[in-house]
């Protein structure tokens, strides 16, 4: 390892500008808290201390972590796009580090560019031997997940469950999560309903869509004029709202929906107002519900119906899990199910 690494050379480990690194570094503002976490936490496993006083422009050296240098640490692994101001995965991160913290261990969050997911390795910049364990955050390939268990390092999955791989796994329950917001519909009466989501983007999309369907199939005396449609959108295609729009835009008083149910509250929150746009009345014509419930899901107008899930506490259980996996080996994989609820609110 070298003496001295530049700002810039932080910056390009995180894909951030070196202004960024600087901003963060130097306490100042204009840097979101999860980048500055991000950014704070490289610092530190990479074993470096911002120096105080003039002499410090841009470098870092070497002191840092001989206090913690045999602190016990985590990887978590997390996709970067879901790090693109994801309001869901921040909250999840603030629970990884709360419980990283109270239970004395470190944690560096990695982000993995879409291209490089695959075949994950242990950073070359950190120590093995002081790795706790390892933390995978939502949805990864298959291969992702062996390459982590074949480093014999304990493993838990973060609202993904990987059936080919005997491994935990602490989830949110995204199919009760759709059943419910359908039901929530079903019993005000509405009948044509549709479901707005992208199956390629999550699990946990397809997985809400899933329940809603078993809502369908749950009732007593299904009626020819019930239906549920879906709208598949590009969820990470920046030109994701003009899809919505051309999907409202195509409605006719016979296709006109009573009641939506979007994969996640972000959906939501893009979908009303382009509604709104097209004289359409929500809730009095079409009612909106989403799912997450996210903070500004309670500053919506109207303030959005949701199912809120666990966020902070995905985070917190995942940590647990894995300090109980560091106790109990040799037991059984766990599938570890947190519940959700339906938060009234006036859209639905």
């Amino acid at each position: 390892m070298s003496k001295k690494v530049s700002m810039q050379q932080i910056a390009d480990r995180l894909g951030l500008s070196k202004y960024t690194v600087s901003q963060a570094l130097s306490g100042k503002s204009g840097v979101s808290e999860e980048n500055r976490l991000r950014i704070q936490e490289m610092a530190k496993a990479m074993g470096y201390l911002i120096q105080s006083g003039p002499q410090t422009s841009g470098t870092l050296h070497d002191e840092s972590m001989k206090a913690n240098e045999h602190t016990p640490y985590i990887l978590v692994w997390i996709q970067a796009i879901y790090q693109q101001d994801n309001p869901f995965w921040g909250k999840v991160l603030a629970g990884i580090g709360a419980a990283s913290k109270e239970l004395g261990f470190e944690h560096l969050i990695i982000p993995v560019p879409a291209n490089h997911n695959e075949h994950l390795q242990i950073p070359s910049y950190v120590n093995p031997d002081h790795c706790a364990g390892h933390l995978l955050a939502g949805t990864f390939p298959t291969l992702s997940v062996i390459s982590l268990q074949q480093t014999g390092i304990p493993l838990v999955l973060i609202d993904h469950y990987e059936p080919l791989v005997d491994v935990d796994c602490v989830l949110n329950n995204n199919l009760d999560s759709g059943k419910m917001a359908c039901q929530r519909l079903l019993a005000a009466g509405l009948k044509r309903l549709v479901f707005v989501g992208d199956d390629q983007f999550a699990v946990s999309f397809k997985e809400r869509f899933w329940g809603c369907r078993m809502a369908m199939e749950d009732l007593t005396k299904p009626e020819e004029d019930y239906s549920l449609k879906k709208w598949s959108i590009p969820y990470q295609n920046r030109q994701v709202i003009h899809y919505l729009e051309r999907k409202v835009m195509s409605l006719s008083p016979k296709s006109m929906p009573e009641g939506i149910i979007c994969a996640n509250d972000q959906i939501a929150l893009e979908l009303i107002p382009i509604l709104k746009r097209q004289g359409i009345d929500v809730p009095n014509q079409v009612k909106v519900i989403g799912i997450d419930n996210i903070e500004a899901s309670a500053y919506a107008h109207p303030p959005l119906s949701t199912i809120e899930l666990a966020k902070e506490s995905l985070g917190i259980r995942a940590v647990e899990t894995l300090l109980y996996r560091l106790k109990h080996p040799g037991r059984q994989a766990e599938k570890i199910i947190l519940s959700s609820r339906f938060i009234a609110r006036d859209s639905g």
